[in-house]
């Protein structure tokens, strides 16, 4: 916060009232009050009285500086740096600091007592700004400085390592140049901010937000004066330094004390004045000249700055009144989880600890007294039997440290579950010997002994009573074992985990499933098949076509008054079995299931009006569970008949579907019936997996196969197999049942009907099902069965009848007459026949060949044109020539017959493939496409050309063979950095100035070089149109009027503008006498303008007779009294004098001034003859070019330049008119004669070597330049 006035009370209350933020001083100017501490490394005057001039004025208008004593209104000449803390003296007169005349490298450096933070800093100028300046802080008092910023007019120029575009980061240092202009000439200001605005800061007292705004010093360096070019004149009439310095009125380093956020004002060091103090007034229990540490008692939290939203305010140290001072401990800080970091130094009253909060050793805190009690700390009082340490106790609660089976705030018991406390036991006491878990509690302290809980026995209660186990594993101590009645040998387990007792193959921690790979049979685990039983009369059979709905293999037909003898011999025990029959009547799709007892004379019998048989499929056998003695209670064996357990488990197949009850009381009988459980024995081919279902024992079966244990094909399918079984898919068309055999799957097939599934016919015939015979005119007793087409016919017929012969062969079949072999020259197998096929003619009965493609002749013996072979050879045959398609087809001699060499190549092609273009001609042969070279003979290696001939180029690419400096595929065209390719030689080198041109790549055809602006010529070494000068130096502009001028509009050289018939003006932009003032028309005026010029001349040669008359006839001879007379008689002596001094000294000027431009002239030539020496010289070039850039930059030469342009005939013959013509006369010779002396005196020192800046030279030639300078330094009435 910002505050004004005295009122400290009310500073530092907002600073305590602000409990969550920082508070920090006012802001205010750093410069008042230490101007001792302000130096300047340059001051005008100190040595002495110092002239400086002024720059703005026609007429030089020059001061004195004089430092030598203070700035006083009586010595108001005195330009200390002091001066630019403030900007008037008490008279109101503005006063300001000044360096020395052409010094460049000045500094100011404000030297500051402590550490401040700064805001921002403003230079107000009564110079012109500095070209080129920086600025720079320190942090350590001035042993190293830092640069914030440079400011420069040009930073590429003067700070070239220094970016100057805007900044990207705050802390980024950059070049500005918003502050170095040349305008305004006085009372410009350079404003450098501290924080950039550009960037929003999130926390202004983070670190590198600090470390960018707080120094003790600050230094202000001027490194290049902004000058106007005069400085480098050759003519120095002045010295032109003294307009040149840096002069300040004011300067303003806007800052604060610096006190880390912890304080809201500050006083003087040492009862300094100033409007800024350097010691903070620190607060929040800070201390330090910047408030950088906390106050003595106040470190129980870490020394911190004032924060955006927190004060951080170190905290006072807890020690209860024990201790007077402490210290700031990192680690506790850390520990405490930043709750508190103060460890108190020296506690007093038997105290110790961080915060003086714990008893010293064998004392510990009276909870009758308060912490910071001096007598809170009393003996301990522990009990030598069962205690450690002496009597050692905790120091807060006073507990003494037991033995490891003792306990009490004395030590003076034992632990539960221990006795007989003995001082000289390590333990303190015996352990009981009571099992935890099977006694009710501890045992007694003095004797030991145990108490059990229920289920719980033996001395130690470490036992559980019989058939119950996991003695403490539930709420009643023990578990009972629960073992499975059918699994099981008896009741009882083992104590530690429960597991009983097993029959063989159980497991299970009740014996209550079967292990892997076994099972418990159902209670229909007895079955019998009716087709394996014995028949009592008549016999089993199957009935064709009939649907397959039985159960297992199949089933038996029992005609009424016949049966059924099943041999039974696998029961496990003697017992009473139920008796189940499953069987279907024949002509109903009803099924019953009817138990039998063995005890009952029981018959059964079929009865229907139209059943006189029944199929029997199975008779099964199912145990009765009240038959087992001991197995089961009453109340379990009425769970078993009301779910009928015994209808669910008579029916056929997998038990998957029964009841829980069912379920568990079947496996656990099962079990007990055959003493635990059976194997799987899965069949390894017909099964999936070698383990079964737990109860039945079926085996997952591959498909179509059954069985329980997967090891018999399913009805209608057959092959047993790893992949289970397939089925017969007997065709019904060809076969007389759907049921095949289950080994071979063979099905029963109709007559002239074969095949597996009965789907074929048997050989001879064709077209299933109606299976005719096969036609093939007797040569063949074989057809294909779906078309009737024959096969294999003998004799080389072929056909779908063998109705034709094979190829190679000619006859008729049909009509008898057999098939012969062709003769193309020799037969098919011979291995020298060419055609496809040949035929007999009827009338001539001659055998005519039809050839292959290649092959000619009546026996094909010949090769055709563009092929080749020697078919004398075995295996040989005619191939087409390999003449890429570059030959005549129709042409018999266009290759070789046996070699195929080509020997007619077309299409501008040759070799022994037509495979090459022929010499002159390029592209792709293979593809006949080969292209004449279209080389250019300018540019193309004469010995690759011949006359009358194309030139020879790459038989590929088409490139040609280029001579030096020439590019291109068919070499038409310069390389680039050359031209002239019509040349009788070679292209030429563009030779383009490197100075003046933006490359050296010139046009090809011209030779034109690309120049920079101002630059022409063709290689860009001389000036361009409209510009003049040296062109090694600088073109400029020569600012004619395009309309008035002739082309080019100007001279080179001079820059002096060309004007065309009618024009005049130094820019060519009026019209001349005798023309009409209408620009740019300026037409010729009317014949009397000549007329009245004749006569004005006329008048003039009067007016000479008459002085000459005068002249003759005295002094005496004008009328008495008269006025005119006697003037004119004093105007005598004058007019000769004047007219001696116009023949005399005019003549003899302008001879010599043709002499010197003569000796320009000459020297010019020599300058133009090292053009060659400077072109080669690329190290020189580079030097002149960083000269050139100085000069420009050490003045404006286009302001100065442009006043000469302003300058017309018009304007100058008014301004002249105002004097007498005495006195215009007297102008015009003064400036002939100083020109004349000027310009003969600066082109002696030239020629004679005196001085050699370049900057000079350029100027010597720019004589209307010359004028103007001469013109605005010398007062005409001079």
């Amino acid at each position: 916060p910002v505050l004004a006035g005295p009122d400290v009370k009310a500073l530092l209350d907002l600073c305590m009232t602000v409990r969550f933020r920082s508070c920090h001083p006012r802001v205010g100017d750093l410069m008042i009050g230490r101007a001792a501490q302000l130096s300047a490394s340059s001051t005008c005057g100190l040595k002495g009285p110092q002239n400086y001039c002024i720059i703005g004025y026609l007429e030089e208008k020059c001061f004195t500086c004089d430092s030598r004593l203070p700035y006083h209104r009586n010595n108001p000449n005195s330009h200390h740096i002091e001066n630019i803390i403030s900007t008037s003296d008490h008279t109101g007169r503005r006063k300001w600091w000044q360096s020395e005349n052409g010094v460049h490298q000045v500094s100011i450096q404000l030297d500051l007592e402590a550490m401040f933070q700064f805001s921002h800093l403003v230079l107000t100028f009564k110079s012109f700004r500095p070209a080129a300046m920086l600025v720079e802080q320190s942090k350590d008092f001035g042993q190293s400085w830092k640069v914030i910023r440079y400011f420069a007019e040009d930073c590429a120029v003067h700070f070239p390592s220094v970016p100057d575009e805007p900044a990207w980061n705050i802390d980024n240092v950059v070049c500005d140049s918003r502050y170095s202009s040349p305008e305004p000439s006085t009372g410009g200001e350079v404003v450098l901010k501290a924080l950039d605005p550009v960037f929003e800061i999130e926390n202004p007292n983070a670190p590198e937000i600090q470390n960018l705004i707080t120094l003790t010093n600050i230094r202000v360096n001027f490194t290049r004066l902004f000058t106007l070019g005069d400085t480098l004149l050759a003519r120095r009439r002045r010295n032109p330094h003294v307009k040149y310095y840096y002069s300040l009125y004011n300067m303003v380093v806007q800052g604060r004390c610096f006190c880390n956020g912890h304080a809201s004002r500050c006083v003087p060091e040492d009862r300094g004045r100033g409007d800024v103090h350097g010691r903070c007034v620190c607060q929040h229990n800070t201390a330090g000249k910047n408030c950088e540490r906390c106050q003595e008692f106040y470190n129980d939290s870490p020394w911190k700055p004032g924060g955006q939203y927190t004060s951080n305010t170190c905290k006072r140290c807890n020690c209860h009144g024990h201790s007077d001072s402490c210290h700031f401990d990192a680690d506790r800080y850390a520990a405490t989880s930043g709750v508190s970091g103060g460890v108190c130094d020296d506690c007093r009253h038997n105290k110790t600890g961080p915060q003086c909060e714990l008893c010293r050793p064998f004392l510990y805190q009276n909870p009758q007294r308060a912490m910071d009690d001096p007598h809170a700390c009393i003996p301990c009082d522990c009990d030598p039997a069962g205690s450690l340490g002496d009597g050692l106790c905790d120091a807060s609660s006073g507990q003494c440290f037991c033995k490891e089976h003792v306990e009490g705030q004395r030590c003076d018991r034992c632990k539960q579950g221990f006795f007989n406390l003995r001082q000289d036991s390590p333990t303190g006491c015996q352990e009981c010997e009571c099992h935890s878990l099977g006694s009710v509690g501890s045992c007694d302290q003095w004797t030991g002994s145990c108490e059990c809980m229920p289920l719980a026995s033996g001395p130690h209660c470490d036992r559980c009573v019989v058939s119950f186990w996991g003695l403490g594993n539930s709420v009643f101590s023990c578990s009972p074992c629960e073992c499975d009645i059918g699994g099981a040998h008896n009741h009882t387990c083992f104590p530690e985990d429960g597991q009983c007792h097993c029959l063989p193959n159980i497991v299970g921690q009740h014996c209550s499933d079967p292990a892997h790979g076994y099972f418990l049979p159902s209670l229909n685990y007895f079955l019998y098949e009716a087709e394996h039983a014995t028949p009592m009369t008549g016999g089993n059979s199957i009935p064709p076509r009939a649907s397959s709905s039985w159960t297992g293999l199949g089933f038996v037909r029992v005609v009424d008054g016949a049966g059924l003898v099943f041999t039974v011999e696998n029961l496990p025990a003697s017992m009473e079995y139920q008796l189940v029959i499953h069987y279907e009547p024949e002509f109903t799709e009803n099924t019953n299931s009817m138990p039998l007892f063995p005890s009952l004379d029981t018959r059964l019998r079929c009865f229907g009006r139209q059943v006189h048989s029944c199929f029997v499929f199975q008779m099964g056998l199912i145990p009765r569970i009240d038959s087992v003695q001991d197995f089961c209670s009453q109340r379990v064996l009425d769970s078993y008949h009301r779910f009928d357990c015994i209808g669910l488990a008579a029916r056929p197949g997998s038990q998957d579907a029964l009841p829980k009850v069912c379920e568990q009381l079947i496996k656990s009988l099962s079990a007990r019936i055959h003493h635990g459980a059976i194997a799987c024995r899965c069949n390894v081919i017909g099964s999936l997996r070698p383990a079964c279902s737990k109860l039945g024992g079926f085996c997952e079966c591959k498909p179509n196969v059954i069985g329980r244990c997967c090891d018999t094909c399913a009805p209608l399918t057959f092959g047993f197999g790893p992949e289970g079984c397939t089925r017969c898919e007997c065709d019904p068309r060809g076969s007389v049942s759907e049921m095949c055999d289950q080994v071979r799957g063979q099905c029963a097939c109709r007559s002239q009907i074969k095949g597996r599934r009965c789907d074929q016919c048997q050989s001879g015939l064709w077209g299933f099902p109606l299976c005719r015979l096969c036609d093939c005119n007797g040569l063949s007793e074989v057809c294909e069965e779906l078309t009737g087409e024959c096969v294999n016919c003998r004799e080389h017929a072929a056909g779908p009848s063998c109705n034709r012969c094979e190829v190679g062969y000619y006859g008729n079949p049909v009509s008898g007459q057999s098939c012969q072999p062709c003769m193309c020259p020799d037969s098919l197998s011979s291995g020298r026949f060419f055609a496809t096929s040949c035929q007999q003619d009827l009338k001539s009965s001659s055998v005519m060949c039809f050839c292959w493609e290649g092959h000619t002749g009546a026996h094909c013996d010949q090769c055709s044109p563009g092929f080749y072979g020697n078919l004398t050879l075995p295996g040989a045959h005619c191939q087409p020539c390999p003449c890429n398609n570059n030959i005549d087809p129709d042409d018999r001699d266009a290759c070789d017959s046996l070699t195929g060499k080509c020997l007619h190549c077309l299409h501008n092609t040759r070799g022994p493939q037509c495979q090459h273009c022929i010499l002159g001609y390029y592209g792709n042969a293979l593809q006949s496409d080969c292209k004449e070279c279209s080389c250019d003979r300018r540019g193309t290696e004469v010995g690759h050309c011949h006359q009358g001939r194309p030139c020879f180029c790459d038989p590929t690419t088409g490139q040609c063979p280029c001579r030096t400096r020439v590019a291109g595929v068919l070499c038409d065209e310069c390389e680039d950095g050359s031209w002239d390719l019509s040349g009788a030689l070679e292209c030429q080198a563009c030779r383009c100035d490197p100075a003046n041109s933006i490359s050296n790549i010139c046009d090809k055809v011209t030779g034109q070089c690309p120049c920079h602006p101002g630059f022409g010529g063709r290689q860009c070494d001389k000036c361009g149109d409209s510009y003049f000068g040296n062109p090694d130096l600088q073109c400029l502009s020569c600012d004619c009027n395009l309309e008035g001028s002739e082309h080019p509009p100007c001279n080179p050289e001079t820059g002096e503008c060309l004007c065309r018939a009618g024009v005049a003006g130094i820019s060519c932009d009026e019209c001349a006498p005798g023309y009409e003032s209408e620009f740019p028309s300026c037409k010729k005026c009317h014949p009397c303008t000549s007329l009245w010029i004749q006569n004005v001349t006329n008048a003039q040669k009067a007016a000479q007779r008459m002085k000459t008359f005068i002249s003759h006839h005295g002094n005496n001879q004008h009328p008495p009294g008269s006025h005119y007379w006697q003037q004119m008689l004093a105007m005598y002596p004058k007019l000769d004098a004047l007219a001696n001094l116009t023949c005399l000294s005019l003549s003899k000027a302008m001879d010599e001034i043709r002499q010197l431009h003569q000796v320009f002239i000459a020297d010019e030539k020599r300058i133009r003859n090292s053009n060659k020496v400077t072109m080669d010289s690329i190290d020189t070039r580079q030097e002149i070019k960083l000269k050139l850039s100085m000069c420009r930059n050490r003045g404006n030469l286009a302001a100065l330049e442009q006043k000469v342009k302003e300058l017309s005939e018009i304007k100058l013959n008014q301004k002249v008119r105002k004097h007498s013509p005495h006195q215009y006369l007297s102008f015009i010779l003064f400036f002939i004669f100083r020109f004349y002396s000027v310009l003969k005196m600066e082109a002696m020192e030239q020629l004679l070597g005196l001085k050699p800046d370049i900057c000079h030279f350029v100027h010597l030639k720019l004589s209307r330049f010359q004028f103007v300078c001469l013109l605005l330094s010398l007062p005409y009435c001079e």
